[in-house]
């Protein structure tokens, strides 16, 4: 029975191998997809940790991790038509790489009582885009911990190696942007995917008299 063994072991040692090798390769990428996972979902519990000390202090800088250059500058949520909330996000700040990396970043420039412009990875935090609709609403929450809710009024295509974002400064209102298409398979294109979103106006309060009676 040894014999037998030794002679398959030594006729197959090549294929042996190979298997053996394709084996800590399929190991290795299981491994480094789980660690990439966890690291993802850690950032998050650090991130929205960040978030709860910045609206104590929101004076005071809040890095998630202490070697991090970002940290959160608001929250962002989309809700369905009966106010459920379909998607929770924390805007860190600039739209740099490392800050798109964990999550959507508010671009250099936004103005936090004006437009902002936030923008955000087409197959992560801002893929839920494609499945939003004109008339959907959005709620922003702002360091003071005050939220304004506003309204997607326009979607729409742009080509960023031929056009500008023109955004006025002063008007209060939302710019999402992400790569387009959603499902494209080399990245890196030109194309974007730009939803604005304005703020839904409170009910002004009457300016007329009554008689009330006292």
């Amino acid at each position: 029975m040894r014999v037998k063994k030794t002679r398959f072991v030594q006729r197959n040692r090549g294929r042996l191998l190979v298997s053996a090798l394709l084996l800590l390769v399929l190991c290795w990428q299981w491994g480094t997809a789980f660690g990439i996972e966890l690291k993802a979902q850690l950032a998050q519990v650090l991130i929205e940790r960040a978030w709860q000390q910045k609206l104590v202090a929101p004076e005071l800088s809040a890095a998630p991790w202490p070697w991090a250059d970002t940290q959160p500058v608001a929250r962002l949520q989309w809700l369905d038509a009966e106010g459920r909330v379909l998607k929770d996000l924390y805007v860190l700040s600039g739209g740099h790489g490392q800050a798109l990396a964990f999550g959507p970043g508010l671009l250099d420039g936004s103005q936090m009582q004006g437009a902002r412009v936030v923008g955000g990875h087409r197959d992560t935090h801002f893929e839920f885009l494609r499945n939003t609709e004109r008339g959907d609403r959005l709620r922003w929450q702002d360091t003071n911990g005050r939220w304004r809710t506003y309204r997607i009024s326009r979607q729409s295509i742009a080509d960023a190696s031929r056009e500008s974002l023109w955004v006025e400064p002063a008007q209060d209102s939302l710019w999402l942007v992400t790569c387009y298409p959603f499902d494209a398979v080399v990245p890196r294109g030109s194309l974007r995917y730009v939803v604005r979103a304005d703020r839904v106006e409170l009910p002004s309060p009457s300016r007329g008299r009554y008689q009330a009676s006292i």
